[in-house]
């Protein structure tokens, strides 16, 4: 598998960045009616990594 750069990545991000500001783009993803419910993933994805270094051995459940 490829490696892909910390500056390619951010390279790829000002691009889209560049893209969504056209109006061109804007007036076509209107006329195409698509949806903008895109959500960056990173949060869900940095929470479940810190969730998996997580040690839950310390705490004792009382279950009674």
């Amino acid at each position: 598998m490829k490696q892909v750069s910390i500056e390619r990545l951010e390279q790829i991000e000002r691009e889209r960045e560049e893209v969504a500001s056209n109006p061109a783009y804007q007036a076509w993803m209107k006329e195409l009616n698509v949806s903008r419910s895109y959500s960056d993933p990173s949060a869900k994805l940095n929470g479940a990594e810190l969730t998996s270094q997580y040690n839950y051995s310390n705490f004792t459940y009382n279950l009674n």
